[in-house]
């Protein structure tokens, strides 16, 4: 048996874990490669969900709404208890199942549309199932992320973000030739990056071992109390409860727009196509990327609440210009400074929730 400093901690097993001297940068590596993985694919998804309801279903305002924002609830519902699984499975484990149950819908919805029967049903069936994994995939993830950060925290984070989003619009341009390929090849493709993920997973650093009794938590223990364990911690603590209002903010203000709105502008305000579509969408994670450069560049953020909330004032402000419906060039322009504004938003509620919450909870 090996001694307890090279061993990692399973549930109901001991697995091997690699030595701390080298789990360090080259963990960090194929954490970025399964980032990178799952949202290439979500570049491809953007794309595929907006385009096949718009596009291709010419489904109405209303419609488009009710499809995203029934893709988007599981996370709402599940993100807390996908948290307390995370807690109760080893992440590497956790992540590589999740990464190989996410190649099945873009399959079924693949074989779908190779028998006609493409509807609104299923792209939403699609789009929820992919938000069930995602409920589960990312506590997992996000669980890895101080470990293999170490103590360097806002570097890490913003070289995450810039893989991410990296990934996204590679993903996104993929998608945007939909048009010319057909949705089944790109939902394959779909597919394969995400089956690509599961071999990144599996070469992550496993969990150390002072964290078996994170993990190994006994069946006695109540799933239930850790949540609210967990939001009462968010509660309590200013700067988590400040930062956990103004996700909640963003979520209900921007990303709704921006999943929604802009959709129907490219279509009936541009009257773009899926290409037009795909270049809207990668605007956003362009500007991400850039100012998240920038972030890392000047290194740590010192009043990281107030600089967020200016972000998401100027944010505001560039979405209601967006509002007024200018020129497809000045559209593509705003669009991209939004993204700047997202990259301060994004980078910091990482880090100030990476800083503040205990790994207990």
């Amino acid at each position: 048996m090996a001694p307890p400093d090279e061993r990692v901690a399973t549930i109901g097993e001991w697995a091997p874990m690699p030595a701390a001297s080298s789990s360090g940068v080259r963990g960090r590596g194929w954490f970025n490669a399964v980032v990178a993985a799952w949202f290439a694919s979500f570049g491809m998804q953007s794309v595929l969900f907006s385009w096949l309801i718009v596009g291709e279903l010419r489904a109405s305002a209303e419609w488009v709404g009710f499809a995203q924002s029934a893709s988007a609830l599981p996370q709402l519902i599940l993100l807390m208890v996908g948290g307390v699984v995370a807690d109760r499975i080893e992440p590497r484990r956790l992540l590589t199942g999740m990464h190989a149950v996410a190649t099945l819908p873009p399959v079924s919805l693949a074989v779908v549309i190779l028998f006609g029967q493409l509807s609104i049903a299923s792209v939403i069936v699609y789009g929820v199932s992919i938000g069930v994994i995602n409920a589960f995939l990312m506590p997992a993830r996000d669980s890895l992320l101080s470990r293999v950060a170490g103590t360097m925290m806002i570097q890490t984070i913003t070289l995450m973000t810039v893989v991410q989003f990296s990934a996204q619009i590679t993903g996104t341009l993929v998608g945007g030739v939909i048009e010319w390929v057909g949705t089944p090849t790109i939902l394959g493709l779909q597919a394969a990056v995400l089956s690509s993920g599961i071999w990144f997973a599996s070469r992550l650093p496993g969990l150390p071992v002072k964290s078996v009794e994170l993990v190994a938590r006994p069946p006695s223990e109540n799933a239930w109390h850790q949540i609210t364990a967990g939001v009462r911690e968010v509660a309590g603590d200013p700067a988590l409860r400040s930062m956990g209002i103004l996700v909640a903010c963003v979520g209900l203000f921007f990303i709704g727009p921006f999943l929604v709105v802009f959709p129907i502008l490219v279509r009936d305000v541009y009257e773009g196509g899926a290409q037009a579509l795909a270049i809207v969408l990668m605007l956003f994670p362009l500007g991400t990327i850039i100012g998240s450069f920038a972030l890392r560049r000047r290194g740590s953020i010192r009043r990281k609440i107030r600089t967020t909330m200016i972000a998401l004032m100027i944010a505001s402000i560039l979405l209601g210009w967006i509002g007024l419906q200018w020129s497809w060039g000045w559209f593509l322009a705003l669009t991209l400074c939004w993204g700047l504004t997202g990259s301060v938003f994004i980078n910091l509620s990482r880090t100030v929730f990476q800083e503040k919450a205990t790994e207990a909870n």
